[in-house]
């Protein structure tokens, strides 16, 4: 495991937990018990970026982050844009949440090499085998809700099955091109699939050495499994670990449903969790 990122919505807003995050005081001293990068995924700050992407990346850089994981380029727009951003304030950009589109592979791990990444990784892997054409025409006039049920419910056997080819195939031309790929999770890689968790016949059926996995702690947690677990079943496989928090949720949950909180304020038990993880 190379890095780990927080995940905190508003967080420049919030100065005083933004450095508490960073920094081993307090009740923040098991902020950094991997030993581990942290770094922060840019999708926190995504109104501000899109905003201003030069200030907000100086903001972060002087919170004292070094490591920022990409998803989107904000007011930047292009890739080259947002890496020349971070070199000037010595930030770097180690994984990358990208759009792949299976027939143009190569302009997503274009701008995978313009941040200067290793992992080209996907944010929602169910968008690689979703039909978006007809997505879109079976999303119109929905709610926001309904959206997010569409895109991100529960995975169907089917789609595991054809998640797995395309993650081989994502995986083996993200090799070609001297990336690795990886797939972050929420909790729809959690719904049954031959009478275990989706999420163990990913691991088991794509190839150990094109498809890595970056583990959402928080999602996984509110799924009801324990990131620890995976990460000993799995040796080698997880390479990165989102760090998200939630107030009292129901179990299964998924995004839009399951209410978000501040780093420590939440109910995922981090303590635990990077105890099971380190001495995994």
């Amino acid at each position: 495991m190379q890095s780990y990122f927080t995940t905190r919505r508003r967080f420049l807003k919030r100065g005083a937990l933004a450095v508490a995050a960073v920094c081993p005081l307090s009740r923040w001293a098991w902020a950094d018990p991997l030993s581990l990068p942290i770094g922060i995924q840019l999708y926190t700050v995504d109104g501000d970026l899109e905003r201003d992407a030069p200030a907000t990346i100086k903001q972060i850089a002087a919170i004292g982050y070094k490591e920022v994981e990409s998803a989107g380029y904000g007011s930047a727009k292009t890739a080259a844009e947002l890496r020349k951003i971070l070199d000037d304030n010595g930030l770097k950009c180690p994984s990358a949440h990208l759009q792949f589109d299976l027939n143009n592979l190569g302009k997503s791990f274009d701008d995978a090499h313009a941040l200067g990444c290793q992992y080209a990784t996907s944010s929602v892997p169910r968008l690689m085998v979703l039909n978006m054409a007809q997505a879109a025409g079976s999303i119109t006039g929905m709610d926001r809700a309904g959206m997010l049920n569409k895109i991100m419910g529960p995975l169907s056997p089917d789609e595991f099955k054809r998640l797995v080819e395309v993650e081989n195939t994502v995986g083996a031309a993200a090799k070609n091109a001297g990336l690795t790929f990886a797939a972050h999770n929420h909790t729809m890689e959690f719904a049954p699939m031959d009478g275990k968790p989706g999420y163990d016949y990913l691991m088991d059926h794509t190839d150990p050495e094109l498809v890595k996995f970056e583990i959402d702690c928080g999602w996984m947690t509110v799924a009801g499994y324990k990131p620890g677990d995976y990460i000993r079943r799995y040796p080698g496989r997880v390479k990165m670990l989102h760090i998200k928090d939630f107030l009292p949720f129901e179990k299964g949950a998924g995004p839009g449903t399951a209410p978000g909180a501040e780093i420590g304020s939440g109910v995922v038990d981090y303590k635990t969790i990077f105890g099971q993880v380190k001495g995994s």
